[in-house]
This record gives structure tokens, C-alpha cells and sequence, in this order.
């Protein structure tokens, strides 16, 4: 679908740079049905000239009054989807906008954002019944020499009708301009916290090493790269001290410790706020007061009950450039290969930041992208090509090309260690309960469903963070929290105390193995702005022997949710028939020709596998990995002459689980034994059992006879 819509191609920039020594010219080029910008300025003038917020482009968009806009915050903080005409002001996002009214989606959004700051303002004309879209670069007060030019970044604009697919054309877009190197695979690792405390029940060490061990006993064959420890190495848990180890809770020192953790296959992974300072080691470390940002003529101050007040470091200064190039070769040199570089926000000004700045000592970068980068580039110099870095708490499109991983959500799953009373969870080490919590479900999902589409295309997209299963969480969180990282396709950090944890929570530990890239797609993420939120995620899978689909649907509410499965949202022929599995409950649904509906009861999931019937048996799910056949059933062939069902299935050796097979009426298995019968009155169809034990091999060969 097209429609007609005016540009307007504005020529002015902010009351800064609207004065006639500066010259602005657009230039526009189609392609693929999508209108490029760009401006250029150029000083004409005999002094420099300072720049601001200029308005690349507006356009006038005849949406009708149910248009909705999703609004990216640009860093971990939600990004919403708004109805336009209620809001009383212009809505802002950060480098890119998605409306859509139920039948046209239009797409603003930057396709470069590493040198400028970039926004999209959006409002309802109520006199014209129309929506008015504004993309604005800001330089931020930047200077532009006599006779230097400067261009802004590109903008990319598109009308269709699918607003899933313009967020993802916008992603490839940017892929290909900035050629990211992607991390070769999700990484996986160990952090703790959420029912042990390293700090003031158990030596940190300790908690690591037994449960370093216990990853690898309890879960044989998980590809768990990394142990993260976090605050814990440093001397009086101060930041600035990364260099001066904590030898009270780690006596073996960095190195012994490295390569213990080695002899496991494992490398260690460290929590780094980088570009802070813990006031009272200023000049300790070489770092001059000079050396910090300023607001007002005062040292930028970060308030921290926890680790006490920290300076923030100006990373365009030579000295902490120097500082931080000395920290991460030093910890390269011990073998530190991950890190979670966080309150980057502290360096990136407004895009976004928290805190604003008098100045940067490098006056020729751009306040915002720029010098985050510049802090950034330090970092990922010095701590080499096979490090894992995972940018945290600011900008999170902005790092693309230094960093491997961004956060895009809050803390969820994490823990915090029982400091006393005021401070993290106290008097507890973990939150339950409460969905809505800020380290629960719902920012989960959230930021999932926001930020879908730029994972393993930018980076590897970092929802979920860490995942908590163990009692005393309830099961249907444990579900939920499964579910999530399931089939978000990002990282996984344990949060459980693997050593000691309840046997039927290791099993869905398990499930999670192999870490699968691919990330569900939320359909009905315009359907609920807020205060609704996103509920249905769907994973179309593809394997040699099959394809089918994944669809969980979240509810956390207090009420029941009655969701109808719509064949047509999912793209999938009713007719064909599909046979329906519910995983969780391990039941299944028959074979469902028509749209259907499915009750999720309060503050829990339903999660479907959708297959297309076969008129042979076939299998309908397994329980062995939470995608249901993707990564553990290697093949599987029907032989008719002989009515034989081969099965291989591959996991590691030390695991176990079922396949679950249907087996059409008319036909009965012919070598039943070891195999668990169920007669299905609903539909007379046989639902098969059938279990592989991986004790010496990592492959097993079963065929099942049918008469």
C-alpha cells in the first residue's frame, strides 16, 4: 500500500546555526521505495560558527486518529509504544520511530547515528487530523571552522504496511553501512548473586570455584565460555581500583585464579565501570582533576551508597587514555576476555546521558557519539579482537562496530548481595513476585519486544541478561524466564547457585543448551500501547527434516488472559492443519484447522509448537531443548514400505530426554517395548514417548515400527 504524504525538505537550522554565514543544502535520492537525506553545512563566514539542533526533514503523515509510535529511549530505559493523539507534547525518540495505525506503517529513522546526535520528534495536528513527523540531527554546540564543511547523518524514510518488516529493513540498512563484526556465536556464562553472597556469607572465591565446577558436572556439554565476577575484585569494591585486587574475597590473586579457572575451560569475565572514579582516588592513579567532566565549573559527581561517590572521567583526555589503555592490557595480559562495560552513560552526554558537560578536552569531537566512541575505541584496543565486550547503562545503538553486545534492558534475573538494610534487596538476595518489578518479567519482555530487530544485525541484543530458576522462585516464573531466553536468541548469564539448585530447575538449565540465535518476532507489539505491553512472541524454525513454529504468549496480569491463535498473523495456512504442543504442560492440543483460543492463567506463559500434520508419524515436540527439535533431533525419516520411523538425535554425553511423537489413528506401534503408549480419545490419534539416553554417545539412532 502507498500513500501520498508532503515533504519538506526545511533548509534552517537551530536559532545556533540559522545565520546567513552558514549554508545548508539538502540532498534526497530514492531507493527500494525508501527517500534518503541528507544536508550538508558549510561555513561561508570568516569565524567559527556554532552548530545545534537542526531539523533534517519533516513530513506530514495522513495516519488516522489510532496511529500509535513506537519511541526508542536509545538506552536501557523503556522504550514505549504511545498512542499519538493522546499525548499533550511532542513524543521523542532516539534515531528511529516505527507509526503505525493498523494499516499504514511509516518508518524515520537514521541509518547513521556515529557522529551526531539524532532524534525523532512526533505530533498529532488535531486541526488537520494528521501526524507530523520531525528527524533532527544535534550538534551540540559544536564549532565549524571558516570554509569547513559538515554533513549530517543519513535519514531514511519508507511508507508500507508492515511495521515488523520496516524496523527490520532499517536494521539491515545500518548493518550494511557499518559492516559490524558480529560475535560467532551467544555467549554464556556464570554470575551467582540471585542466592549466594560472595561479599558477607561466603568468600567470592569460593562461590565461584564450586559452582565453576558444578556448571560442569551438573550440566555436561553447555557451552558456559565465561565466569562473571562482578565488584567483588576490587579493593574495597571501589571503582577506579581495577588494577588493585581484592585479595580478602579472591586470595589465589588474578593470575592464579585465571588459569585455575582455565584448567575448566573457562575465561574470566569482569563488571567495569569504566570512565568512573571514586573520588577519594583522584591523582592516586595519575588521573588529574583536569581529567574529569565538569558541569558548571564543578567536578561531575556520581552518587553511589553502595561503592561511595565517583568522579566521572573525560575519555577524550590523553591521561585517561593512558590510564585506561594501561588497565585493559593488564587485564588482557592476566586473561580477562569479557566485559560488561557499564554507565557508559556518564561519557555520551545526551545521546543518551545523564550527565551534560561544560567541555570535552578534545574540542574537535561532537559532544554525544562521538566522544562515546572515542572512550569506547580505548577500551576495545586495548582489551583485543577476542574479548567479549557488553556496553551497559547508556547509549545502546551508538557503540556499534567497538562494542560485541549491548544491554537493552534493566537488570533482569540479577541478584544483589545482602549489604544491609537500604541497599540492593535487603533483607534478601532475590525478587519474586511482582512481574512489574524493575528487575522482572515484564522490562524483560519489554525491551525484547522494542528491540528485536537490531539483534545480530548491529550486535548481539542483551535483554534478558541473566536467567534465575531455582526454588523458592515459582515454577510458572521459572517458565516464563525459560521462555525468555528461549526465544530472545541473546546471551545467558546463570544466576543460580548451580552447586546447590533443586534438580527439577537443572532442567530447564538444560533446555537452554545449545544458545540459538534467531529471535522471536513480537505480533501484537502495536496492538497494546501503553499501559498495555507487548504478549505474543513468534520463532518461525527450520531444521533439515522440518520446519514449525514457536509462539509464547505472556500474561502478567492478575487476571486470566484468553489470546486467540490467529493463523493468518502467523502466517500459516489453516487448512494445512497443525498439530499443537504445549510445552510447559507437556500436552498436546491435537490438530487445530481454525483459529483457536488459549487461556494464560495470571503471571505466567503459554508456550506452542506449531507443526504442519504429517500423514505418517512424527515427531511433535521434544523436552529436551527449549526450541523443540532445532538442536537436538539431527534427522529424522519416515520410511513408508517399511512403515519405520528413524529418529537421531544428538546431545551432550550426561543428558537424557523425550521425543514426543503422533502417531495418526489406523496405525499401532510394532515394537513397543521401552516406548510409553497414550491413546488420544479427543481425535483417536497415539501420542508416543520415546527416550534417549546419552550415557557414552553423543548421538543416538532409534526406529520405531508401525503395523
Amino acid at each position: 500500500m502507498k500513500i501520498s504524504f508532503k515533504l519538506i525538505a526545511l533548509l534552517v537550522s537551530s536559532a545556533l546555526s540559522a545565520i546567513a554565514e552558514v549554508k545548508w543544502t539538502v540532498s534526497e535520492r530514492q531507493e527500494k521505495g525508501a527517500t534518503f537525506f541528507v544536508a550538508t553545512a558549510r561555513n561561508e563566514g570568516s569565524a567559527p560558527e556554532k552548530l545545534g539542533r537542526y531539523k533534517l526533514h519533516e513530513q506530514e503523515v495522513p495516519l488516522s486518529a489510532d496511529a500509535v509510535a513506537l519511541l526508542q529511549s536509545g538506552w536501557q530505559g523503556p522504550s514505549p509504544v504511545k498512542k499519538v493523539r493522546e499525548a499533550t507534547k511532542p513524543l521523542l525518540s532516539k534515531t528511529l520511530v516505527q507509526l503505525y495505525d493498523g494499516k499504514v506503517a511509516v518508518h524515520a529513522g537514521f541509518v547513521t547515528f556515529d557522529r551526531i546526535g539524532t532524534e525523532q520528534e512526533v505530533r498529532w495536528d488535531e486541526a488537520r487530523k494528521i501526524v507530523l513527523v520531525s528527524s533532527y540531527c544535534n550538534f551540540e554546540g559544536y564549532e565549524l571552522a571558516p570554509g569547513a564543511s559538515i554533513q549530517t547523518e543519513e535519514l531514511v524514510v519508507r511508507t508500507g504496511t508492515n511495521p515488523y518488516e520496516a524496523l527490520e529493513e532499517w536494521a539491515s540498512l545500518v548493518a550494511a553501512h557499518y559492516r559490524p563484526k558480529l560475535w560467532p556465536d551467544i555467549p554464556a556464562g556464570w554470575l551467582g548473586w540471585s542466592w549466594v553472597d560472595g561479599f558477607n556469607v561466603e568468600r567470592y572465591e569460593d562461590v565461584v570455584k564450586r559452582n565453576a565446577h558444578a556448571v560442569r558436572e551438573r550440566l555436561p556439554g553447555a557451552k558456559v565460555d565465561f565466569i562473571w565476577v562482578s565488584i567483588g575484585n576490587l579493593d574495597e569494591r571501589r571503582p577506579g581500583n581495577w588494577l588493585r585486587w581484592n585479595y580478602r574475597l579472591f586470595p589465589s590473586g588474578p593470575e592464579k585464579f585465571v588459569s585455575e579457572l582455565a584448567l575448566q575451560n573457562y575465561k574470566l569475565g569482569l563488571w567495569c565501570g569504566a570512565f568512573w572514579m571514586n573520588v577519594d582516588l583522584l591523582g592516586t592513579y595519575g588521573i588529574p582533576t583536569e581529567a574529569v567532566l565538569h558541569r558548571g565549573g564543578k567536578p561531575i559527581t556520581v552518587v553511589n551508597p553502595q561503592w561511595g561517590n565517583s568522579y566521572v572521567l573525560d575519555p577524550t583526555h590523553p591521561k585517561v587514555k593512558s590510564y585506561l589503555t594501561d588497565v585493559f592490557s593488564t587485564y588482557r595480559k592476566w586473561g580477562v576476555r569479557y566485559y560488561m562495560i557499564d554507565f557508559i552513560n556518564s561519557i555520551g552526554d545526551a545521546v543518551p546521558g545523564n550527565y551534560r558537560t561544560d567541555g570535552f578536552y578534545d574540542r574537535s569531537l561532537i559532544k554525544g557519539p562521538q566522544t562515546l566512541r572515542e572512550g569506547l575505541k580505548v577500551i576495545r584496543d586495548a582489551s583485543g579482537p577476542d574479548t567479549y565486550l557488553l556496553s551497559s547503562s547508556g547509549a545502546t545503538m551508538q557503540g556499534i562496530g567497538l562494542v560485541d553486545g549491548a544491554r537493552i534492558g534493566f537488570d533482569y534475573g540479577e541478584g544483589r548481595p545482602i549489604d544491609g538494610k537500604g541497599k540492593g534487596l535487603y533483607p534478601g538476595t532475590f525478587a519474586i513476585n511482582n512481574p512489574d518489578f524493575w528487575m522482572s518479567h515484564r522490562r524483560a519482555t519489554n525491551a525484547w519486544a522494542a528491540g528485536y530487530f537490531m539483534h545480530n544485525r548491529l550486535y548481539i541484543a542483551d535483554s534478558g541478561n541473566v536467567l534465575t530458576v531455582d526454588k523458592p522462585l515459582p515454577r510458572t516464573d521459572a517458565e516464563i524466564s525459560a521462555t525468555i531466553f528461549g526465544l530472545n536468541g541473546g546471551p545467558l548469564m546463570l544466576g543460580d547457585d548451580v552447586d546447590r539448585m533443586d534438580s527439577s530447575r537443572l532442567e530447564i538449565l538444560r533446555q537452554q543448551f545449545p544458545r540459538l540465535p534467531d529471535s522471536a518476532r513480537p505480533i501484537d507489539l502495536f496492538d497494546f500501547p501503553e499501559p498495555g505491553y507487548a504478549r505474543a512472541f513468534h520463532l518461525p524454525v527450520k531444521a533439515a527434516w522440518d520446519e514449525w513454529h514457536l509462539l509464547a504468549i505472556f500474561n502478567y496480569d492478575k487476571q486470566p488472559y484468553d489470546y486467540t491463535v490467529d493463523f493468518a498473523r502467523l502466517g500459516l495456512e489453516a487448512k494445512d492443519g497443525w498439530v499443537v504442543w504445549d510445552h510447559w504442560a507437556s500436552r498436546s492440543h491435537g490438530v487445530k484447522r481454525e483459529n483457536f483460543q488459549v487461556s494464560v492463567a495470571p503471571e505466567s506463559v503459554r508456550f506452542l509448537r506449531l507443526s504442519r500434520q504429517h500423514d505418517s508419524p512424527w515427531p511433535m515436540s521434544t523436552d529436551m531443548h527449549v526450541r523443540q527439535g532445532q538442536a537436538e533431533i539431527a534427522d529424522c525419516r519416515w520410511d513408508a514400505a517399511t512403515k519405520t520411523l528413524t529418529l537421531r538425535a544428538t546431545r551432550p554425553v550426561g543428558n537424557s530426554g523425550n521425543v514426543y511423537i503422533r502417531v495418526p489413528k489406523d496405525l499401532a506401534v510394532a515394537n513397543p517395548s521401552g516406548l510409553w503408549l497414550a491413546k488420544d480419545t479427543s481425535d483417536e490419534s497415539l501420542l508416543v514417548r520415546c527416550t534417549f539416553d546419552f550415557k557414552s554417545s553423543d548421538t543416538l539412532e532409534k526406529q520405531i515400527m508401525f503395523k
